[in-house]
Order: structure tokens, then C-alpha cells, then sequence
């Protein structure tokens, strides 16, 4: 790297003159990452003072008008982007081989007067007729992405925080992944300073309007603290066969359902893979106006999930059996079932506003739902410690389903206060009596006597 006349290293400039070369020679691939560097402001100031994203004196990396790559990833650590014009698009500016774009720490200004439509929405839309595969990370300033593409099959937004509006009609869409997207930081500080409940995102949307026959899977996920995420206006949902990274906020048989992950389970009809976390959240996250029962009368069942994955946090004893069942009771033809609990210590009651969980009102850790899970063979539970819980959880899935092929068990690694592991660390005979108590407990659960017991070292199977 050059060094400017200030002493500092002309990042932007010597990254716009490889632009401009690998513009005119590369074909396949390029890839720039610029380094760290200080800021004249804080990010905590820039959102306070409600700052641009960048240092106004700072040179911009410009991409060019034309370039023949086939791929370009880009770490710019909040360097500004400066994007083809949508005139000069017009005037026939093209990336025609460009097939991924992979963009990474790059701050935007598209809500600046005089922008001139250098968005990154028109790029994508008018610049890159071949462009297959969008992959957007940590983006500063960019309020909207409008994107109007033939082509484009999957679409990765990561920690757009600013982001207010995603509107797409890309007919080819397969893979659609918002993570950590929509919320407002200034939000999260004042949050922060304030001890509150929960950000709100009220009037943001994610909409998917054009046909999308081709979309399979969608994974979203939001910041636990965001109250109200994003409304989801997904119109063709007939072909997704993959939901990942949702969240449930689970109260017994009761769903906080205002993150839209409950309304993708029970709008996208044909899935059959599941990935969800379920978190036991007190606050506001429990008013009873906002839950839904899974249980209730008449709810259509999850006919098509054949496998799924869940992570359990911050659930208390009792509290994870019944939210688990629940859930599972919408799943009919479940094959394959992991589970992985973490967090077992975070508690039912008061939350940081002094705001009372539902469950202090309505006993919901007394609820278990009888239902039969006749396909399932598979089942693996991760961070298994042998509680009480641990063992209800089991004998649970024993007597809900006889089609059980495999269970098998993976202890933590640093079992939690008050739990004890497969392999606690304590003396050689203090050792064997927890072990031996832990397999005694799993050989007197009912409904297993039809298989056999394997003990190891860190993992027990159980097979039939």
C-alpha cells in the first residue's frame, strides 16, 4: 500500500487502481480486503449524532462503469462504495459475466441528495443480467434495497441494521437468508441506557411480490431484543422445503408469535426441514395478548416436516418438556428429531423492567400435550447432563412414538450449576456413583425395555 501525503495509507486510491485494472483483465475472480483503520468518530457517536457512516473526507472506492469478473468479494471495513450511476447503467454500463457479488463492511449513502441513483438495488438490477448469488454483510447506510433481477438465486443479508425496506421479484430466487437484519441501533443504545423490553421495528417489511416457484429455503432471524420485526409479505411459498434460524419465544404450549417464524411454519405448507431455536423469555414476550396456543383446537398440523433441528435456551425445569411437546404435537411425520439445550439456568419470573412472566400467572410447566410421532426413528440430544428433565424429555419421545430406531445421548462439556454430566468431574468413586446413577435412570425409562443401553466414554446410544 502507498502512503498519502497526510502519513496514512491511500487505501481507497490504490484499491481503485486494481479496480480499474482486473476491470479491464480479470475474468474470473476479485478479491479485496482493506484493513482496519481509526475514525475521526466512534460508531457509538456517528449513531448518536446520527452521522454518516463514513468520514466525509475520506476517498471512496469507486467501482468502475464495466468490469469482466465473475465474482467479486469485497471487505471494505466501512469504507464508502460508490456504485455505477443509474445513468451510466443506462447508458450501458455492465458487469456481464458477474455471476456473485459478496460485499462485506461497505457503508453506503443512497439517502444523500444528489445521489444520483448510485443504489446498490439498481446495480444488482441493471448492471449484473447474470448475477446468481448476493451475499451482503455489516452494510452501512442502506435504508432500502429494491432489486428487480431475472437471475438472481440466493440472497444473504447479514446485520443490515439500518435497513428498513427489502422489496425483491427475482423470479429465480432459491435461498432467501436475513440475519440480524432491520433493527435500529440508536434504539438498541437508548434501550440499553434505559433497562427497556424490546426494540420496536414497526412499519419495516420484507417483501417477496413476483412468482418465486423456485424458492426452497428461507431462514430468518432476528436480534432476541427486537420487538415486532419486520412484517413478511411472501407470496409464493408452495416450493420451500427448508425453514432455518427461526425463533420461537415459548411460554408451555403458549408462542409468542410476533417475529413471523410461527407464520412461516404455518404458511409454507410443503416443509420438511425444520431449524429452530426456542427460547423461554420473560417480559413482554409473555403478555398474554401476544400468545398463541399450539395446541388449540382445530390448528393444522406441520404435515410435511419430516426432520427437525432445535435449540432450547433459557429454559428452567419444567419449562422445556411442555413447550418441546407442544411443538411436536404439530409435527405428525417427524422422522429425525435433535434437540440441543443450552442456558438451563435463566429463570422464570422478573424481567430488567420488573415485568411479569406469563408463566407466574398460568402454570404452563404442567402442561404436556399426548401425541404420536408414528415415523419418528431418530433422535439425538446434545449437551445431555442427566437432570430430571433431561430424563421427562426422553420418556416423552418413548411414549409418543414406538418407530424410535436410535437415540443418542452427547454430554456437555461444563455441565451447568446443579446439573451433573455423564462424566462429572469429581473423585474415582464419586465418578462411578454418577455415572452409574445416570444409567440407572436411563434404563428404568418406560417404553425403552424394547432396546439396548450402549455406555461410553461422552455418548450414549440407545438401539433398537
Amino acid at each position: 500500500m502507498s502512503k498519502g501525503d497526510d502519513g496514512t495509507e491511500a487505501l481507497p486510491e490504490r484499491a481503485n487502481e486494481w479496480l480499474r485494472y482486473a476491470g479491464r483483465h480479470v475474468v474470473e475472480a476479485f478479491r479485496l480486503q482493506l484493513p482496519r483503520r481509526s475514525s475521526k468518530h466512534s460508531r457509538i457517536r456517528r449513531i448518536l449524532d446520527r452521522l454518516p457512516p463514513y468520514d466525509a473526507g475520506d476517498p471512496a472506492v469507486l467501482l468502475p462503469g464495466h468490469g469482466r469478473m465473475a465474482s467479486i468479494t469485497m471487505d471494505l471495513s466501512s469504507y464508502r462504495l460508490l456504485l455505477p450511476a443509474a445513468a451510466a447503467a443506462a447508458a450501458g454500463a455492465k458487469y456481464e459475466a458477474l455471476t456473485e457479488l459478496e460485499l462485506s463492511g461497505a457503508a453506503f449513502d443512497e439517502d444523500a441528495p444528489g445521489g444520483g441513483g448510485r443504489t446498490l438495488g439498481a446495480f444488482v438490477s441493471y448492471c449484473c443480467p447474470r448475477l446468481r448469488k448476493l451475499d451482503i454483510c455489516f452494510p452501512r447506510g442502506l435504508p432500502q434495497l429494491v432489486i428487480r433481477s431475472e437471475t438472481l438465486e440466493e440472497l444473504r443479508l447479514s446485520q443490515a441494521e439500518g435497513l428498513r425496506t427489502l422489496d425483491v421479484a427475482p423470479p429465480s430466487l432459491r435461498v432467501l437468508k436475513l440475519e440480524h437484519c432491520f433493527h435500529d441501533t440508536l434504539q438498541l443504545l437508548l434501550l440499553a441506557m434505559s433497562h427497556g423490553d424490546g426494540v420496536t421495528t414497526t412499519g419495516k417489511v420484507v417483501r417477496i411480490a413476483a412468482p418465486t416457484p423456485r424458492l426452497e429455503e428461507i431462514a430468518i432471524s432476528h436480534l432476541v431484543i427486537v420487538r415486532h420485526p419486520p412484517r413478511l409479505d411472501i407470496h409464493d411459498r408452495a416450493g420451500v422445503r427448508r425453514l432455518s434460524k427461526l425463533h420461537l419465544y415459548m411460554h408451555g404450549p403458549y408462542c409468542c408469535d410476533d417475529d413471523g417464524s410461527l407464520w412461516l411454519l404455518e404458511n409454507c405448507h410443503g416443509v420438511e426441514h425444520v431449524d429452530v431455536s426456542l427460547v423461554h423469555g420473560s417480559g413482554k414476550r409473555g403478555a398474554s395478548g401476544g400468545l398463541v396456543d399450539l395446541t388449540a383446537e382445530g390448528a393444522a398440523p406441520f404435515a410435511k416436516v419430516r426432520s427437525m433441528v432445535v435449540r432450547a435456551t433459557l429454559f428452567s425445569g419444567g419449562h422445556l418438556v411442555s413447550s418441546l411437546s407442544a411443538l411436536l404435537s404439530r409435527c405428525p411425520l417427524l422422522r429425525s428429531l435433535s434437540v440441543r439445550i443450552t442456558k438451563r439456568e435463566g429463570l422464570c419470573g422478573l424481567s430488567s423492567s420488573g415485568a411479569k412472566c406469563f408463566c407466574d400467572e398460568v402454570a404452563t410447566w404442567k402442561f404436556h400435550q399426548k401425541f404420536f410421532l408414528g415415523s419418528l426413528e431418530e433422535v439425538t440430544i446434545h449437551d445431555f447432563v442427566g437432570a430430571d428433565e433431561d430424563m421427562d424429555l426422553l420418556t416423552l419421545l418413548f411414549e409418543s412414538s414406538s418407530s424410535i430406531r436410535k437415540v443418542t445421548l452427547h454430554a456437555t462439556a461444563e455441565p451447568p450449576g446443579g446439573y451433573h454430566s455423564l462424566r462429572p468431574m469429581m473423585g474415582e468413586d464419586d465418578e462411578d456413583y454418577g455415572q452409574e446413577a445416570t444409567e440407572i435412570k436411563l434404563l428404568n425409562i418406560p417404553s425403552a425395555d424394547g432396546g439396548c443401553w450402549h455406555f461410553g466414554e461422552a455418548v450414549y446410544t440407545w438401539t433398537c
